[in-house]
């Protein structure tokens, strides 16, 4: 029996067939791989039966082959995400290593600062002095007294005053007003209202040549209402009644709701020291309500500080009173810088110098004539 001549192209060597063989071989390990990952439960794809070597198709194998060669999609997009996965944490642990880092740092330095308290504070216990040696100690003195005198030379630098122009000052010429009331009266016409006008005049021209914001005010003044200044010094004199002696000295009084409180008090006690040591005149401590409870206190501002003072008799001591203007208004003036600047060491020694005790007449002092 005659067989057909076996046709050139299909015959191929055995060397070739192996190495398909492997080709398909490694093909398909892969793709079990991919599969594998992909679809575990999968079945496994069933490859042809290797055809015989005489019998082999040329393009089949080909085809396997570049099935191989390409990478699969899924598998390309699972490397990536590992690939991400492993960049994520190596930058977790960078991070874990910083942060470890500077905690061992913050650690260290805790324990450095509680250490060297704790061995200092040991060290100055129980070392003795002479554990120092003589001249070092000298130098360390030295240092000290260097570094103490220093200290000593800084000066503290004062706060700026208040300037003159920006503190007020009110001087009530006592009976002064529309109400024309002319207060005591002499029997030659004399009035307490002029004498009081006379000084209250000369008074606001010494403070305002100091600078200070001076208000002259009447009696009955509307201004008077709430009124709020540094001081308020009420101007008056006294009756011009014949008690058959001579009733002489000068009063001077703040409200007796505020006797005793340290601004009111003060004001009075600077300006009865400088007025009667000007004016060389008596003070006397009979003080009537008309003066405890004058209308003026319950109408001023109550952080207002406020005096009223009667300068004279206009009976007994009227010679001082239409004589001695310039001394009266400069003892009242200087009485209200004494209250604004008590620490001026002549204004101390003013008010620390021995007053005249109060008078032993029993002789009654006549009330004001200021309607309430």
């Amino acid at each position: 029996m005659n067989h057909p001549a076996p046709n050139p192209e299909d015959q191929v060597s055995a060397s070739s067939i192996f190495l398909e063989m492997m080709r398909r071989q490694a093909a398909q390990q892969q793709v079990d791989t991919v599969q594998a990952r992909e679809a575990p439960q999968a079945p496994p794809v069933e490859l042809e039966e290797t055809p015989p070597a005489h019998g082999i198709d040329i393009a089949a194998v080909a085809s396997l082959a570049e099935a191989a060669d390409a990478p699969a999609p899924a598998h390309q997009h699972e490397r990536d995400r590992l690939r991400q996965a492993r960049q994520q944490r190596r930058q977790e642990r960078r991070r874990e290593r910083a942060v470890s880092a500077f905690g061992g740092v913050v650690r260290s330095m805790i324990i450095v600062l509680v250490s060297s308290t704790v061995t200092a504070t040991i060290f100055t216990w129980w070392t003795a002095p002479q554990f120092i040696a003589p001249d070092v100690r000298n130098t360390l003195s030295v240092a000290l007294a260097t570094a103490t005198h220093q200290v000593e030379l800084i000066v503290p630098t004062e706060l700026p005053q208040t300037p003159n122009y920006l503190r007020r000052i009110g001087i009530v010429s006592g009976h002064r007003g529309p109400e024309d009331d002319p207060g005591a009266v002499c029997p030659d016409g004399l009035t307490e209202r002029e004498v009081n006008l006379n000084v209250a005049t000369i008074v606001i021209r010494n403070l305002q040549n100091r600078g200070y914001t001076v208000d002259l005010l009447d009696e009955f003044d509307p201004r008077l209402a709430g009124y709020t200044a540094n001081a308020l010094v009420s101007i008056h004199a006294n009756t011009c009644v014949d008690y058959g002696q001579k009733v002489s000295g000068y009063l001077i009084s703040t409200a007796a709701a505020r006797t005793g409180s340290g601004n009111d008090q003060l004001l009075v006690e600077c300006v009865g020291a400088f007025y009667g040591q000007q004016v060389q005149i008596e003070r006397r401590y009979g003080l009537t309500r008309d003066m405890t409870d004058y209308h003026i206190f319950r109408e001023i501002n109550p952080t207002t500080p406020a005096a009223i003072i009667e300068l004279g008799f206009l009976y007994s001591d009227r010679d001082i009173l239409t004589t001695k203007t310039d001394e009266m208004a400069q003892g009242i003036s200087d009485g209200i810088l004494c209250f604004l600047d008590p620490s001026d060491p002549n204004i101390l020694a003013t008010l620390t110098a021995p007053t005249a005790p109060p008078s032993p007449t029993a002789i009654p002092l006549p009330t004001l004539t200021v309607t309430p």
